[in-house]
This record gives C-alpha cells, sequence and structure tokens, in this order.
C-alpha cells in the first residue's frame, strides 16, 4: 500500500489533538489540507479511521484504534533511528527544544540556556511557551519537542513513554497589592463583613484562562472567601495576572515558582500568602531514548539539579506570609486534602 510517512504524522497529530482545527495549528497545514490526507489514508486502507461530529472534535473507529497503534509506534521508531543514526554518523549535535509555561520565564529560562550551551556538542537551544501542561505535552508526543517542565498529572496517559524527574512541589499563593492596609485582608476573610468597608483591591480579581486547570479550583476560592469579589480582570498568563495585582487594582493566585522569575520592581510591590490544598508537583519530562545519548542525559540531570537545589534559593521563606486568622483555620477544615504550606523551600526539593 502506499502510505506515507506524512500521512501517519497527519493522522497522528489529529487524533493527539482531538480535532482538524487543532492539528491545523500544530503540524503548520492548512483544514483542507489535513481532511485531504487523511481521506487518501483512509481510500487506500478501504476503511474509515475517525469519526467527527459537528463540534469538529473527532474519536476513532476500531480501525482507527489500530492504526493509530501503530503509526503512534511507527513514528517514535523513526525518531529514535534518526537520532541514532545523528550520534553514530553524524555527531554529538544536541538540539533542545524544550517547552515551559511563561511563569518559568527570566531566572529558570536563562539557566536552561546556559545548561545546554555548557553541553558538548551544543548546536541550537529553541524554547515554547504554553499556557497549560497539556499542551506541551502534546507537542512532545507530537516531537516537536524534546524536553518539556509540566504539571505531573498531565503526563498521567503517556507516563511511559518518558524519562521524568520530579522538579518541586508548586503551591498556589495569593498575590494582594503590597501597600494594602494593616489588617485589612484579615479584616476581608471575616464573615459578614460588606465590599464598603474593604480597600478596592479586595473586592476585584483577575481570573485566568479557563483553559488553565487551576482556574475552577480558583474561581471556587473566591467564591467562597472573598464572595463580593468580582472578575474585573483577566489574564492569559499567571504573569500578566501578576502584573496586574502588582499595580494595586486587584489579588489574584499564582503558583509560587512564578516568583523567582518577577523583576524585583515587581516583586517589591506585592505580597504573598500560602494557600492549603492548591498545591501540583512539577515534572521535567523527555522522550526515554534521549537519555541514551550522553549530552540530552547530561541536560537532564543539570536542570534537575538546578531546580531541587538552586532555583528556591530564590524565593526566601520569610517573603511568603500565612494568611491571617481565623481564616487559615477554616481552610484547613474546608479544602478537602489541603494543607497551609509550613515553608517555601521544601515545595522546591
Amino acid at each position: 500500500m502506499d502510505i506515507t510517512l506524512k500521512q501517519m504524522q497527519i493522522f497522528r497529530a489529529v487524533v493527539i489533538a482531538g480535532s482538524i482545527t487543532k492539528a491545523s495549528r500544530r503540524v503548520g497545514l492548512s483544514q483542507p489540507s489535513i481532511s485531504q490526507q487523511l481521506a487518501k489514508l483512509e481510500e487506500r486502507l478501504g476503511t474509515q479511521l475517525i469519526n467527527r461530529n459537528r463540534t469538529g472534535t473527532v474519536s476513532l473507529t476500531p480501525s482507527g484504534e489500530y492504526w493509530f497503534k501503530f503509526s503512534d509506534e511507527v513514528l517514535r521508531k523513526f525518531d529514535q533511528a534518526i537520532d541514532e543514526h545523528e550520534k553514530r554518523y553524524v555527531d554529538n549535535r544536541v538540539f533542545l527544544r524544550i517547552g515551559l509555561s511563561p511563569t518559568l520565564r527570566g531566572r529558570f529560562l536563562s539557566a536552561a540556556a546556559r545548561i545546554a550551551s555548557d553541553e558538548q556538542g551544543f548546536a541550537k537551544f529553541e524554547v515554547s511557551y504554553a499556557t497549560t501542561s497539556s499542551e506541551l505535552v502534546e507537542q512532545l508526543r507530537l516531537h516537536q519537542l524534546n524536553c518539556v517542565i509540566v504539571n505531573d498529572e498531565a503526563l498521567a496517559e503517556d507516563r511511559s513513554s518518558f524519562a521524568t524527574a520530579l522538579l518541586f512541589r508548586d503551591p498556589m499563593v495569593l498575590l494582594v497589592p503590597a501597600d494594602l492596609p494593616g489588617g485589612m485582608l484579615e479584616k476581608a476573610l471575616t464573615k459578614g463583613v460588606k465590599a464598603s468597608q474593604l480597600d478596592a483591591s479586595l473586592t476585584r480579581y483577575v481570573e485566568i484562562s479557563a483553559n488553565v486547570p487551576m482556574r475552577p479550583v480558583s474561581d471556587a476560592w473566591y467564591r467562597s472567601n472573598l464572595p463580593y469579589a468580582t472578575p474585573a480582570f483577566s489574564a492569559m498568563t499567571y504573569v500578566a495576572a501578576t502584573d496586574i495585582v502588582a499595580e494595586g487594582l486587584a489579588t489574584t493566585h499564582v503558583p509560587l515558582s512564578l516568583l523567582p522569575s518577577l523583576p524585583n520592581s515587581v516583586r517589591t510591590r506585592l505580597r504573598v500568602y500560602t494557600l492549603s490544598g492548591m498545591d501540583r508537583s512539577i515534572v521535567l519530562a523527555m522522550p526515554k531514548h534521549l537519555m541514551t545519548l550522553p549530552g540530552y542525559a547530561n541536560i537532564f540531570k543539570r536542570l534537575t539539579d538546578f531546580c531541587r537545589h538552586e532555583y528556591a534559593q530564590n524565593v526566601p521563606a520569610d517573603s511568603v506570609l500565612e494568611l491571617p486568622t481565623p481564616e487559615r483555620a477554616r481552610l484547613e477544615k474546608e479544602l478537602v486534602g489541603g494543607r497551609v504550606t509550613a515553608g517555601v523551600q521544601q515545595n522546591f526539593q
């Protein structure tokens, strides 16, 4: 049968992305071109591979399940063969294509670039950002990236395909303007208080993009603890939300890992409070076959060591405060499985 690798790549991209529209952005082809290649593949196989519904999402037929597994295995082996060819017959060049969230800009990104460039055989360092871990894992599966920093839960279905290392526990924290009057936050967290009695920044918050997994948890926290606060601002990233809070306009939730990357001009205009039951595990993931190549294995180890032992030092433990009582006690009871962060450094180790 005249079936090409390109057709298998397109078919796999559509399945992983969940729709032709999303796959179009991933593979850089128009939707008509993708549909045409899929039609050719189905014609050559004499069977339908995917079902398309009205919303544009796709599902696999029984034969589609078979050919997806086959295509994924073939393409993985093909990529491994290319890497092995480079190792044996070309040179030991290192092309690191790393994906991460905008949260890890600044210090983390510069350290990752330095670690990669120090490696013997370094050829190129490419960085891609995405607002969610699932987007980064998708690009890793499509071999558009070969290294990602993501929420551990996003790897649930693909863990066996990648080498992973736990970098740190990343709790969510509450950001408020640094110039908030003393005692005002404690007053705001007291049951029965009126919005008219509070600083304007406590009556508004910045909501994060609906695609971010922590959004529902964040919204629920505001409904329970600052019910009079309205989502007057919306931002695609935690970095943008932080800038709004630094202007004294609102409050927001961000991951603690963002703090080391903030410039001092922004950091000094924020007050940071721990929250219960709102943390996640951040991991480094890389295709397993790359770990057989010394250059990539060394980068994997050095990135892991940097996150565990150096990155945390940029978040002084005394700069993160506990929520004023009695809120802390009440949160411990209300948030299932929650715990108030006892210290900052331990969450990065």
